[in-house]
């Protein structure tokens, strides 16, 4: 006796253990990365690691000019533009991974499966289609 369901199972079984192991990987490259802002007068420089801190800070010799209130405001804009970009990248990540997930709908290549030209349900139907659409 067979099971309708049991063959989708098993592959989903088979691939998860890929599936895993292309998720370690990217969770060290996650990890690893970082990201950097950079001022609006290219004086100060900030890295952000993958989660947002702070791992280091350059500043340009010239910016020693800059009063304090600038000079914090330089750090400012480079620190969130850093973090910004650090969380992009995590995005992007997640999303590559999930794209492939056992399960989510996509195939190998990470495109979705055609959609049906079908309105979703409770939407409005245009008066020119048949009642049965």
């Amino acid at each position: 006796m067979t099971f309708p369901g049991l063959d989708r199972i098993e592959a989903l079984a088979r691939n998860l253990d890929s599936w895993q192991r292309e998720l370690a990987g990217r969770m060290t490259e996650l990890e690893d990365s970082s990201a950097e802002g950079v001022s609006d007068s290219g004086l100060v420089r900030v890295t952000a690691a993958a989660d947002g801190t702070i791992v280091s800070t350059e500043v340009n010799a010239r910016a020693m000019r800059l009063d304090s209130y600038t000079l914090a405001e330089e750090f400012t804009a480079a620190a969130k533009r850093a973090q910004e970009a650090a969380a992009a990248r995590v995005r992007e990540l997640v999303g590559e991974v999930m794209a492939d997930a056992p399960g989510s709908g996509r195939s190998a290549g990470g495109r979705r499966p055609a959609e049906s030209s079908r309105p979703a349900a409770g939407s409005q139907v245009p008066d020119d289609r048949p009642d049965w659409y």
